[in-house]
């Protein structure tokens, strides 16, 4: 069988795509040189944005096209979108916690296999989100938090460390795992030529204790992605962040002061619902005032279900892209 994989999204997503691709080449499938020659399509999907959820449908309106010229064409839709809403004319069709079984749904009965060695390992250790901030339709179509066992981590960790030069612990709030810190603790002090990244983390959840941890095993990168999503702290309480600039400012001067060569980014959301200029450019300020070394920067998102689409005040597109695009030259005169 000729397959391609198309995929979007957080990297989660990359990393699930990557072991359903894994188990596709080691049953004897092979990856089609183009969507014409492909026997099966499986998309991978996002839909935390409007454009990415539109831009994904579009991409499986054009499979369906192919479908009908070859109907013997498998489409196979797995992720977040697909929990989210219905998607006719497609012939499997698996939320976020399923998404593992479309090797099975394609007519594949594989037995497990360890990873093949990669210069870069991702190792899921929470799945699912409950903070609810108000734009984010994460914890509807990944559902509520839920903490991967200690021993798997091992398991996973201990079959790429000998290999991996990179390895990422991910979640949509990872540090919302149990004891992070001693997590993080007990996986740099393994042997292995690897450095430990994590992300993403949320501010709230982010403590003292895992900078310490951070500054003192020198297999954790320093590096850090913290969102911060707003500089202003009448937009954050209205997101539900849980957290004043004061605090989030107050972690990146701990990190600064105990590890001196933190490389720290962010995301930030332009436009949200209420945003007035004089908000915006408190943003801005505390953006000038803490200098990332990069951040990734959007308009605000209409999200159906969450909360901030309820909300009145909600700003013009035009505004909120051109706030981004503002802040993103900025941020691109700082780097």
């Amino acid at each position: 069988m000729k397959f391609i994989i198309k995929n979007y999204g957080c990297q989660m997503n990359v990393n699930t795509a990557a072991k359903i691709n894994q188990q596709l080449l080691a049953a004897g499938h092979v990856v089609a040189e183009s969507d014409e020659q492909a026997d099966a399509i499986i998309f991978n999907t996002c839909c935390v944005r409007n454009t990415a959820e539109q831009k994904i449908l579009s991409h499986i309106a054009l499979a369906k096209q192919l479908k009908q010229k070859n109907p013997q064409l498998k489409i196979a839709v797995i992720g977040c979108l697909s929990a989210k809403r219905k998607i006719h004319g497609v012939d499997i069709l698996l939320g976020t916690e399923d998404a593992m079984n479309v090797v099975e749904k394609l007519g594949e009965t594989l037995r497990p296999l360890p990873p093949e060695p990669t210069s870069t390992a991702y190792i899921d250790i929470t799945y699912g989100c409950e903070n609810y901030c108000s734009y984010c339709i994460v914890p509807f179509v990944r559902g509520k938090l839920r903490i991967r066992p200690i021993e798997e981590i091992r398991a996973e960790f201990n079959q790429v460390k000998d290999t991996a030069k990179d390895i990422y612990l991910l979640g949509q709030n990872v540090n919302a795992y149990p004891n992070f810190p001693q997590l993080l603790a007990k996986l740099a002090q393994q042997s292995g030529d690897f450095k430990l990244h994590f992300l993403s983390s949320h501010p709230k959840d982010f403590d003292i204790e895992t900078i310490k941890v951070m500054a003192k095993y020198p297999k954790i990168a320093h590096d850090i992605h913290l969102p911060m999503q707003c500089g202003c702290d009448k937009i954050l309480k209205l997101m539900n962040r849980k957290y004043t600039v004061a605090d989030y400012k107050n972690i990146i001067r701990q990190l600064r002061e105990l590890i001196p060569d933190i490389h720290i980014t962010t995301d930030i959301i332009c436009g949200f619902p209420g945003e007035t200029d004089e908000d915006f450019e408190e943003t801005v300020k505390t953006v000038e005032e803490i200098k990332f070394s990069a951040a990734y920067i959007f308009p605000y998102s209409n999200r159906t279900g969450t909360v901030a689409d309820k909300m009145e005040n909600q700003v013009p597109f035009r505004t909120r892209k051109a706030r981004a695009t503002k802040l993103v030259e900025i941020m691109r005169k700082m780097s």
